[in-house]
């Protein structure tokens, strides 16, 4: 196969090594295994418009990234809407898309997995025609992101730790959101103070991420407290996975859904990446929109 190697240097797995060598290092295990492989390494910003770039030009048969999960966001959406396979190395702090594709989170361990793994078609969906991976979400989580923004922090480590103390500060004062909510046919308004529309449903026993990527689902999840008691027990369970058992979280499965709010335009956290979005919000699946390399096994 015909590869091209795209690593984001400002990754936090590469921070304090040398990404270039890395990637030499990463590429080595794609062309032992019979692929040829171009190699580029960009810092932040860089690294999304040379990954644009190269999926317009559609002269690899995938393209293989090395990043953070708003790296690899962009990256699926480039991807996708240009008909080229994906590749994914996690180098960032939470890589809950590539666990739901069932690739290992050491990045060696993760190019050997694809190197030997196999083509399959996944979902996508979109929020207002804007892709995304993972997740969209409004209230609480958008608001942690905005405070987290605010502090400093040097490493991987150092971001989990800027991330607890913004989530301490915005579960004693979370946000209200008075939402209309459509998923599908069903109709209902909420006053809440998180909202979180999934790419197919969050498994049980793990991290927030989907067992099945290929579901063609939404999965939509709005909390039912403001009570800081509550919103510390809900985190805790969303941690470990135990969010069947949490009684002040609602979920459904949609195709569509729509959210409807008072203001013309949100914060929305889309795949952890802050951006503005206008109201009300649009969301449907795309499924098996996305050509991914995925595990063998």
């Amino acid at each position: 196969m015909n590869l091209t190697l795209v690593l984001n240097r400002s990754a936090g797995t590469l921070r304090g090594i040398d990404a270039e060598e890395a990637a030499e290092t990463l590429a080595a295990a794609f062309r032992d295994r019979g692929h040829a492989v171009a190699v580029e390494v960009h810092e932040g910003g860089q690294a999304v418009e040379a990954i644009r770039r190269i999926c317009r030009a559609r002269e690899a048969d995938a393209i293989v990234v090395g990043g953070g999960d708003g790296t690899m966001s962009a990256a699926a959406a480039a991807a996708a809407e240009c008909g080229v396979a994906l590749g994914i190395l996690p180098l960032g702090t939470m890589n809950l898309f590539a666990r739901s594709l069932g690739i290992p989170i050491e990045m060696q361990a993760a190019a050997v997995a694809l190197a030997e793994g196999r083509l399959a078609s996944v979902d996508i969906c979109e929020v207002n025609g804007r892709l995304f991976i993972h997740h969209v979400a409004v209230g609480l989580h958008a608001k942690l992101i905005r405070a987290r923004e605010r502090m400093t922090y040097a490493s991987r480590h150092g971001k989990v730790w800027a991330s607890l103390q913004a989530w301490w500060m915005v579960v004693r004062a979370p946000p209200r959101l008075d939402a209309q909510i459509r998923a599908d046919d069903w109709a209902f308004r909420r006053r809440t103070a998180a909202i979180l529309v999934s790419n197919n449903p969050l498994g049980e026993g793990h991290l927030p991420y989907a067992d099945d990527p290929s579901d063609g689902a939404l999965g939509l999840y709005v909390v039912r407290s403001r009570r800081l008691p509550d919103l510390v027990r809900l985190t805790a369970r969303l941690a470990v996975g135990a969010i069947a058992a949490d009684p002040h979280l609602e979920e459904w499965l949609a195709r569509d859904v729509e959210i409807a709010l008072a203001a013309p335009t949100v914060d929305a956290s889309v795949d952890g990446e802050m951006v503005s979005l206008a109201t009300p919000l649009l969301c449907r699946s795309r499924p098996r929109g996305l050509r991914v390399l995925r595990p063998a096994a």
